[in-house]
């Protein structure tokens, strides 16, 4: 699996992913397998830290090693729905982190409205002012800002174009995804992404001249690390090498708590009806597409939490069932000694919650890692896929385990307290 993850990072996804899929199905055998010799050492461990609760914690403990086996068994089988569950979110989340990072580097605002038409030297024409005035009335942009995008030509000892993006630097503050970036944007410099740079051979450059109709300029050179694929400039500075300058893309970022989805249909319905030809694309579009995608994941783990839960419930209440047959004397004893039939009750509602806890803790952990890995060997290639905790779906899937133990000890509590000790006591 660990193999598999170092090939998808290595341009080698196809191979990774198969890789990382039989290296976890082969773990996950060996840890089912296993589970008997360890899984009641981490139950035993747990289960001491719950001593100072009082005797029918220290009770509980003690009867999950009576018999480890079958505790192991009953663990494992939520374990396992528990790890699906763990994984998907995990996989899930992170994946939905490495798409946004790339759709911020490859759309660095939340939406952009921009013409469809070109002039003679393949520049994007002017934005007409009605689709300007259109945008600006929607609500669910909390910024818009007009900008110039063409193709420059460098001038110089090396000859070539470069995109340039002209805006007012409050303007890209307002509406870009990571606003600190341009805060060295003014009159005068050009800020140049260390990638654009890469592409266009502007390496090591101070200065850059600009040529255009309109003349020539030359702009100190500021680099920065965004990932975007144009350099940025001044209007001010557009107009001194170029004649047209009149905005031909919109950049608006969504207003906060407003749904994006609504934002996008909201541009989309103000602009159809100027009846101008344009195009709505951005993070805010392409994540909402992915977004779906994900939410049918994330409706396919709803389903299998509740497999597990009835896994729990079936599998801890049979346990605890079998335990009351088989400690019929020992409980009874126990009650002749003073142990209250609420604590009886405690003891094996503590006992069902620690096997239930237990499965679900562990499957949470390997859901992490197997989800993680996968995400990782099937999408480095996009970009860096971090680790994403689901605290949220992991609290959940944690609380749901916990009650589904606790509702599994109570028919089997109410058999072992309606037994009177006496006649426990006198039963072969």
């Amino acid at each position: 699996m660990a193999g598999g993850v170092y090939l998808g990072m290595s341009d080698s996804a196809d191979v990774g992913v198969l890789a990382a899929v039989a290296g976890g199905c082969v773990s996950l055998v060996g840890v089912v397998v296993g589970a008997v010799f360890w899984l009641p050492k981490v139950a035993a461990g747990i289960g001491r830290l719950l001593g100072p609760a009082g005797p029918a914690a220290r009770l509980a403990a003690a009867n999950t090693q009576r018999n480890p086996r079958r505790t192991a068994a009953t663990a494992t089988a939520l374990l396992i729905g528990v790890t699906l569950v763990s994984m998907m979110t995990t996989g899930a989340a992170s994946a939905r982190l490495a798409m946004d990072e790339e759709l911020d580097a490859q759309y660095p605002v939340d939406l952009a409205v921009s013409a469809t038409s070109y002039d003679a030297e393949g520049n994007l024409v002017a934005l007409p002012g009605s689709v300007t005035d259109a945008v600006r009335d929607v609500g669910d942009l909390r910024a818009v800002a007009e900008v110039t995008t063409l193709t420059a030509a460098v001038g110089g000892d090396v000859e070539s174009f470069v995109p340039v993006t002209a805006a007012a630097p409050e303007g890209l503050r307002g509406v870009l995804s990571t606003p600190d970036d341009v805060a060295s944007l003014e009159r005068g410099t050009l800020l140049l992404p260390d990638r654009v740079a890469e592409d266009y051979g502007l390496e090591g450059r101070d200065t850059v001249t600009l040529i255009g109709p309109a003349g020539e300029v030359t702009l100190d050179v500021v680099g920065t690390d965004l990932r975007t694929s144009s350099a940025y400039l001044t209007p001010n500075d557009l107009a001194g090498f170029t004649r047209e300058v009149s905005a031909n893309t919109l950049w608006g970022s969504v207003a906060e708590g407003s749904d994006p989805a609504d934002a996008v249909a909201a541009v989309q319905d103000a602009v159809s009806v100027t009846g101008e030809a344009v195009d709505v694309t951005g993070a805010a579009v392409e994540r909402e597409a992915y977004q779906e995608v994900i939410d049918v994941i994330l409706g396919i783990v709803v389903g299998l939490l509740a497999v597990a839960v009835i896994i729990a419930l079936i599998g801890v209440a049979n346990t605890l069932s079998l335990s009351v047959v088989e400690r019929t004397r020992e409980n009874a004893m126990l009650r002749a000694i003073g142990l209250s039939t609420a604590q009886l009750r405690a003891t094996l509602a503590i006992e069902g919650m620690l096997i239930a806890g237990v499965g679900a803790l562990l499957g949470i952990l390997l859901g992490l890692v197997y989800g993680w890995a996968g995400a990782a060997s099937a999408l480095s290639g996009v970009g860096t896929v971090p680790l994403a905790v689901p605290w949220a779906e992991i609290a959940t899937v944690l609380g749901v385990a916990l009650v589904a133990g606790l509702v599994a000890s109570v028919v089997p509590a109410r058999a072992a307290v309606r037994t009177h000790p006496v006649a426990a006591l006198a039963a072969e």
